[in-house]
């Protein structure tokens, strides 16, 4: 790589140091808008803390059984929680995992001012099937909100932040009763903010995921042309695998549902988990193309093939039987091997010291720390943070940077090694000058000009002398070191113009673009005398070596075959004329 390459490279590689900054600049800016909550002096409101609400929160989990044949209504909800049958939440964000079954929460308030106090309650993440919300103070119901993904065009469905319901907090005491069942993973921040600090948090996600998607986007469309003018696949490929990052983020976060498909509500069941294994797939269509594992690794191909196809397969069958669990589970776990099946590629191909893993596995590493801590931050694990939950987002945009750059990297090698082995393919790999295909190539456009313009022309054929003698009796090295050392004289007389290529075995041919017969049969004879001259050291002797020569000038030729038969005629004259000699002649 030449240095110039190596300064762009290097360029390259500090965007997504770049990109991390301004990502935990926007990530810092929310989660300081986010977790103050107004208390008491302020709002009014007492026993809130800032941040999610769990631990404040009394859980009541509708286990199915012989006492409860029937969901809860808020009647019975109410009657269990005066009995003592809701216990105290146990985290801050609570998480009841995949399939869980319906679970009840509330949320005492108090309210100590004299005027009601306007709020808005985040709840829960934008894939929740089903949420109640019920606000009472005493006996009397004052907010009843249904909602969910299940629902055509969601109440309070806001992206990125769950459901949102707007609040009058009475004066004095009140509670909140929400049920939530979800087939999806069912995980309940809870928090309560002012109109205000919602804005803000709107605006501070607004900013983010612009910043993400339209750097994806943007990558994605740069890929496209790429392709298209370049017809390498692995730019199809990381452009596809690009998309479908998108569209199951935008599936996942509600902007899809908000955006494009709020009335759906078999389309918003299925979507998110489709679109996650449709992302696994394509990253490891694209793996498997940037790591050529087709040449190198085909039982790894093999398993991937086989991988993508069953889990295609599950994938459809659970959405036309529509079975819900059973493609929640499986997006699930076809995601995590997926995340491990990248590194494992990556670590592989680096096994095979091939410098494309070593790229790509650094790419993988960052997507799969960013899968992991916001699995474990969903599932509870690690603590559920801004940052956490977003680090899928910071991970995979890493891994995006790197693998376009890994990308650009290796498509970089593949021309460059395209272009040497279409270099190698018209060289004498012996002497490294033209061979007879490229000589015949290059001298296509002289040959019109000189047919055209009536400009002169001329060309030398030279042959060494009793050069199988050299072969016979000082071995064939020392008479390939004899042809380099020629190769390298005959290059140093050529002027810039001229077109030297070997002709085969121990024949030259050197075409005179320009010149005319006397002017070639000088310069002919500056080559046989140089040659004459040189005695190369072969063997530890220094053999005498000496070329007949035969020179042609273009006349009434009207074919370059026949410029080069005249001088290989005169070529044969010089020889039987006792070698080492020039023999002239227009054709």
């Amino acid at each position: 790589m030449s240095g110039g390459s190596r300064l762009w490279l290097k360029l390259l590689l500090k965007l997504p140091i770049l990109l991390l900054i301004l990502l935990l600049l926007l990530l810092q800016a929310g989660r300081v808008g986010a977790e103050p909550l107004l208390v008491k002096g302020s709002t009014g409101l007492t026993g809130l803390p800032g941040g999610s609400l769990g631990l404040q929160t009394e859980v009541f989990i509708e286990t199915p059984g012989e006492a409860l044949a029937q969901p809860l209504d808020l009647a019975q909800a109410q009657a269990l929680q005066r009995a003592g049958k809701f216990k105290p939440g146990q985290q801050q964000v609570l998480n009841f995992g995949i399939g869980a079954p319906p679970v009840w929460l509330r949320l005492a308030l108090h309210n100590p001012g004299a005027q009601a106090v306007e709020m808005r309650l985040l709840a829960g993440t934008t894939w929740l099937d089903s949420v109640a919300l019920y606000q009472l103070q005493g006996d009397k119901l004052l907010t009843q909100v249904h909602t969910g993904d299940e629902q055509a065009g969601a109440q309070g469905l806001t992206p990125v932040l769950g459901f949102v319901f707007a609040l009058q907090l009475p004066p004095g005491d009140s509670e909140l009763f929400l049920r939530v069942a979800s087939v999806d993973p069912m995980l309940l921040p809870l928090e309560l903010v002012t109109p205000e600090q919602l804005a803000q948090r709107r605006l501070h996600s607004g900013y983010f995921y612009g910043l993400v998607y339209g750097f994806l986007f943007a990558l994605c469309v740069y890929n496209l042309l790429l392709f298209a003018g370049l017809r390498q696949r692995s730019y199809l490929y990381y452009a596809l695998y690009l998309a479908t990052l998108i569209a199951m983020n935008m599936a996942y976060t509600g902007h899809g549902q908000a955006w494009f498909w709020p009335g759906t509500v078999y389309w918003q069941r299925y979507i998110i988990v489709v679109l996650i294994v449709l992302f696994g797939c394509s990253g490891l269509l694209f793996a498997a193309r940037f790591l050529a594992l087709r040449e190198h690794a085909p039982r790894a191909l093999r398993a991937v093939q086989w991988f993508c196809g069953l889990g295609l397969l599950w994938m459809l069958a659970a959405v036309l039987g529509d079975w819900h669990l059973v493609a929640t589970l499986l997006a699930f776990f076809f995601v995590t091997i997926f995340t491990f099946a990248m590194v494992g590629l990556g670590w592989l191909t680096l096994r095979q010291r091939r410098r494309a893993g070593r790229y790509f596995l650094i790419a993988a590493l960052c997507g799969m720390v960013g899968t992991l801590v916001t699995t474990l931050s969903t599932w509870s694990v690690i603590p559920f943070k801004t940052w956490t939950f977003h680090a899928l987002e910071v991970g995979l945009m890493f891994e995006a940077s790197l693998l376009a750059l890994a990308l650009a990297f290796w498509v970089r090698q593949q021309q460059d090694a395209a272009l040497r082995a279409e270099q190698m393919a018209r060289l004498d790999p012996l002497t490294q000058l033209r061979n007879r295909r490229a000589f015949l190539e290059q001298a296509a456009a002289p040959w019109s000009t000189s047919l055209r313009n009536s400009r002169p022309l001329s060309l030398i054929m030279l042959d060494l002398d009793h050069f199988k003698q050299i072969n016979d009796e000082m071995g064939h090295a020392a008479g390939d070191k004899a042809l380099v050392k020629v190769a390298r004289l005959l290059e140093q007389c050529c002027r810039a113009g001229d077109i030297l290529a070997r002709w085969g075995g121990e024949e030259f041919v050197l075409l005179m673009p320009e010149t005319d017969l006397q002017q070639a049969c000088l310069l002919a004879e500056r080559l046989r005398l140089s040659i004459e001259n040189s005695r190369p050291a072969l063997n530890n002797v220094a053999p005498l070596l000496t070329a007949s020569i035969g020179v042609a000038e273009r006349v009434q030729a009207a074919r370059l075959e026949d410029l080069i038969n005249a001088a290989d005629a005169k070529l044969f004259e010089a020889k039987h004329l006792g070698r080492n000699r020039v023999a002239p002649a227009q054709a």
